[in-house]
């Protein structure tokens, strides 16, 4: 009886023993379980990389039209991340100006196709407006450039399409903050064109106004992708600023006198040359201004000359 026991108290042993052994084995091969949280962010960021990679090979298609893109993008865009948003967003820019050139010639080389559209210009380029235009060509060609982002201006007598920023406000919420502050940027300078007919069309405080929000932009976002397209516009606004144009110079032909409204706004604006390369320009050319009494001389002429090409 003795021996029965001893050896069931030996087996319970062993059983134990075997337990504990396999249930160590156990714990060190089979890792826990991850959060539920990172199991659905690694599973966003491998849907993110899918809707990235299927836009990148759609915008290398050779006939992909801007309403292609257009759709992909409202179709995807809740997928991704505001820098994915972002990426779409400056592609689709991308196309638009890739395809442009192309469009624009499409209203040019066709007269009567220009008639149509300086008449209907003036009453409103609406859906509705377009849509009872009774010239096909015409109305299809409208559309097309009205459902491709595109809006129409017109200088010197001749009509054409150009980026409607405006259009890129449905997507403010999806994107990164940069990319929102570029599209109210370059909303502004569709909605309103500086310069028309070699004319400006806009008030010499509203190109300092629009300039040192240009400005703003660049200390801002200094790593932004747009950082390059933002330097060269402040450069173009930068020569509004420092000369004018060709038919609204910053001083009368005749007498070299700095025309009074753009003196009075420079003389009244505060341009603190920590916020950015045209704030300090314009900081020295006011004080270059006063020395030599807002006269166009061989000094002021000099240093407008530099400082263009430091901006």
């Amino acid at each position: 009886m003795k021996k029965f026991i001893h050896k069931i108290t030996n087996i319970s042993l062993i059983l134990i023993f075997v337990l504990a052994v396999g249930g160590c084995a156990n714990n060190g091969s089979a890792p826990s379980p991850e959060p539920a949280g990172q199991q659905a962010s690694q599973a966003a960021a491998v849907k993110e990389k899918a809707v990235i990679d299927n836009f990148n090979a759609l915008r290398q298609k050779t006939e992909v039209t801007v309403p292609e893109i257009i759709e992909y993008i409202d179709g995807n865009i809740v997928a991704v991340s505001q820098a994915g948003a972002a990426t779409m967003i400056i592609g689709l820019e991308t196309v638009q100006k890739e395809k442009l050139p192309k469009l624009q010639d499409k209203f040019g080389d066709n007269e009567a196709v220009q008639k149509v559209v300086a008449k209907s210009y003036k009453n409103g380029l609406t859906s509705q407006a377009i849509s009872s235009i009774e010239n096909k060509e015409a109305r299809d060609l409208l559309l097309e450039t009205q459902s491709s982002g595109f809006k129409i201006e017109t200088a010197e007598g001749m009509y054409f399409p150009v980026i409607d920023y405006a259009f890129y406000n449905k997507y403010r919420n999806a994107v990164s903050q940069d990319i929102v502050a570029y599209i109210d940027i370059m909303a502004v300078e569709s909605d309103k064109t500086p310069v028309k007919d070699a004319a400006l069309m806009i008030s010499w405080s509203e190109i300092i106004k629009r300039a040192k929000t240009q400005e703003q932009f660049i200390k801002e976002y200094a790593n932004s992708a747009k950082i390059e397209d933002m330097r060269q516009l402040l450069k173009r606004y930068s020569v509004f600023a420092l000369y004018g144009a060709n038919n609204t110079p910053l001083f009368s032909y005749d007498t070299k006198q700095m025309v009074p409204e753009a003196r009075k706004t420079y003389s009244e604006t505060a341009f603190d040359a920590n916020s950015g390369s045209f704030s300090k320009v314009m900081n020295g050319f006011l004080a270059e201004l006063k020395k030599n009494e807002y006269k166009l001389t061989a000094e002021i002429q000099e240093y407008r000359n530099k400082a263009a090409g430091e901006i």
